[in-house]
């Protein structure tokens, strides 16, 4: 039973609150106490974005928007006071005045990223930082020691939400309210904790029940969550709001910590003005769609959307002084430890789909773990790990200078380019790999120096660019076509999506990662620059330009035939035909590309077919047709791995023997 008086609530004894978090089983992810630059994320190192992760400035405020420096031009950043700032109490993310002679340089981005129509009403802009595009986890402990700002429209938060695309889940670990200035508010000294749940997001079309109750709701309270409308169907919530004086706490004045555990069954919520005083004060259940990895933000949000917490004018002057800020001392993160142990020197496979803690053996091992949130605990020999990017993150232990990484699938363009990633983040080194816009995917080496790496140890296969044009907002859906007609398309230094539209149409590539459509036999793709990873989308039977790995087959029937290197052939339509040649290519089948063809040449090297394996057929060429009785099925962790010869061999991810076997020409 609490004891609602302020007088008492620091004098309890030990035991009569209930009890702080219990950590036991978890590991620690982040412990940020900013004391040195912010690590800001710069699209390829770092730590911490500072704006929503589409680049769209406005979210939930009315005349406020999310801005930093880099942004707007060297102009403006020249007049823009400061918002994020390292001071001797911590990073301080500030509310400042929009000067006017920014507010051009403002309008224009906004126009440029679909956010015009509200230009016009900004006249604030805040901070806020978020790990959207380097780390999303499901379940762990969650921990920010704040001070919080005053005045009437100040309302910051610490929050999860959904590393997908769509909203909710959410969980506000708080969600706090500046006191009045002049004059007391109903809201002063409170914070709210909530679950928002029920969602329907892109690519998630099921139904989640909202036929829940809170079992932990406190007497004489509804156990129901709250609904919401929200266009054709309902967000429901599970929230709390507190009292900061039950707990004899100053919110404004003193930094206090705010913390919630996320478990599969619960999310609980504690605060407190230190570890030793941190205490339980809300627990809700954990709903149905509330199961899947989630990013943090810490922002500031100001004159509310809607009006029902707007900053009266005549305090605006204090509100948004540079030393009213939201303070933020230590951000913590730990994650539960998985529970699964996969021992290989007992003869387990790596590969596993679920999260895993992997030992190693003494000797020289080759570790493929599955799309899981994997420790991978490394303790001698020299080891090679094979990485799928995917939703979720892994942690290396005791990795040394013999030791290698091969990443397939992530968008690095190759060994110095991971190199150029690397970041110091505490006791170890982060590898980010960015969103487009979802799902950051990050390792994470643990206790090591970005000094102690080497070219030598990384290796990326099969390198998919990130989608831009999907995350960031000033390039969405904005292909490039031959407005003037003049039959030629150039493109950009920093990537460029370029359309043929049909028509003969001459296109080059420029230094950035480019994407290419092509429909028009008599279209040209030219890609002079070997250091970027460039697609090609074919709607016509197409070989591969040179420096252009990653092509699509698009249309039924198209033929996609690839180079002499290491390539990347999707079959995006039925009945396409791929075909690769010289090098270790990956064939990638979707969904619906049924009876695609696979024409294998002896000489073709390691291949790899991934998706719908099962919808294509292999075809040989007559000199690995001669020699098809030395061919090979043996089952591996991945599917089952075909060898052709001693140097040529293609794994089918997913199938068993049968399976393959059924995919293979049929015997004279």
């Amino acid at each position: 039973m609490r004891i609602p008086c302020a007088a008492l609530a620091l004098c309890l004894l030990p035991g009569t609150l209930p009890a702080g978090p219990d950590l036991t089983g978890t590991i620690s992810i982040l412990d940020e106490s900013f004391d040195g630059p912010l690590n800001r994320y710069d699209g390829r190192s770092g730590l911490w974005s500072t704006l929503p992760r589409r680049g769209n400035l406005m979210t939930n405020a009315a005349e406020t928007v999310f801005i930093d420096h880099g942004v707007l031009g060297a102009e403006a950043d020249a007049l823009l006071p400061k918002v994020h700032e390292i001071t001797p109490d911590g990073l301080a993310l500030r509310t400042v005045a929009i000067p006017d002679a920014v507010l051009p340089a403002l309008r224009a981005y906004m126009k440029a990223t679909r956010q015009g129509d509200q230009a016009d009403k900004i006249r604030f802009g805040t901070g806020e930082i978020t790990t959207a595009h380097t780390w999303a986890q499901t379940y762990g402990y969650f921990e920010i020691e704040a001070r919080i700002p005053r005045g009437r429209g100040r309302w910051p938060a610490f929050w999860l939400t959904y590393a997908g695309l769509g909203w909710p889940p959410e969980i506000d670990i708080f969600e706090a309210y500046g006191a009045g200035i002049d004059q007391p508010t109903k809201k002063d000294g409170r914070f709210n904790t909530s679950v928002h749940f029920d969602a329907r997001g892109e690519g998630r079309e099921e139904i989640y029940s909202t036929d829940i109750e809170n079992p932990y709701a406190e007497p004489g309270t509804d156990p129901k969550p709250k609904e919401r409308p929200r266009g054709d169907r309902s967000v429901f919530t599970f929230n709390k709001y507190q009292d900061s004086a039950t707990y004899g706490a100053d919110i404004y004045s003193e930094f206090h910590i705010f913390a919630g555990t996320w478990t599969p069954e619960t999310v609980t919520f504690y605060f407190g003005k230190d570890r030793d005083s941190l205490r339980e004060i809300y627990t809700a259940p954990t709903a149905e769609d509330v199961h899947s990895p989630m990013f943090l933000i810490a922002n500031d949000q100001f004159t509310a959307r809607g009006g029902w917490w707007p900053a009266p004018e005549d305090t605006l002057e204090q509100v948004v002084a540079p030393e009213n800020a939201y303070m933020i001392r230590r951000i913590r993160v730990r994650a539960f430890e998985p529970e699964l142990r996969l021992d290989m020197a007992a003869g387990a496979s790596a590969y596993d789909d679920r999260d895993s803690v992997i030992l190693d053996t003494p000797g020289d091992d080759t570790i493929a773990p599955g799309d899981g949130f994997d420790v991978i605990a490394l303790s001698g020999g020299v080891d090679t790990i094979h990485l799928r990017r995917g939703k979720f993150n892994k942690i290396i232990r005791g990795f040394e200078a013999g030791d290698r990484v091969v990443f397939d699938s992530y968008p690095f363009l190759d060994a110095e380019d991971i190199l150029s990633r690397l970041t110091q983040v505490g006791a170890d080194v982060w590898l980010p790999s960015g969103a487009d816009p979802g799902w950051p995917s990050t390792v994470i080496f643990r206790d090591c120096d970005v000094a102690d790496f080497g070219a030598h140890q990384f290796e990326s296969r099969w390198p998919v660019a990130l989608d831009v044009w999907r995350a960031e907002a000033s390039r969405k859906r904005r292909p490039e076509f031959d407005i003037d007609g003049d039959g030629r398309l150039s493109g950009g230094a920093d990537g460029s999506w370029l359309n043929d539209q049909g028509r003969a149409i001459a296109m080059t590539g420029g230094p950035g990662p480019d994407r290419f459509v092509i429909a028009s036999r008599d279209s040209s793709v030219v890609e002079p620059s070997p250091g970027s990873i460039d697609r090609i989308d074919t709607m016509i039977p197409l070989d591969l330009p040179a420096n252009v790995e990653h092509g699509v087959a698009r249309r039924p029937d198209a033929l996609l035939r690839g180079t002499a290197g290491n390539d990347r052939l999707e079959a995006a339509s039925p009945r396409a035909l791929l075909q690769g040649e010289d090098g270790d290519d990956l064939y990638d089948i979707a969904p619906n590309a049924t009876d695609v063809t696979i024409r294998l040449r002896a000489g073709d090297g390691h291949d790899r077919i991934r998706g719908a394996a099962a919808q294509a057929l292999l075809a040989m060429g007559p000199a690995l047709l001669a020699r098809r009785g030395d061919w090979r099925l043996s089952a591996v962790p991945e599917g089952t791995l075909l060898t052709l010869g001693e140097d040529q061999s293609v794994l089918i991810e997913g199938l068993d023997e049968a399976a393959v076997q059924a995919m293979l020409p049929a015997a004279e």
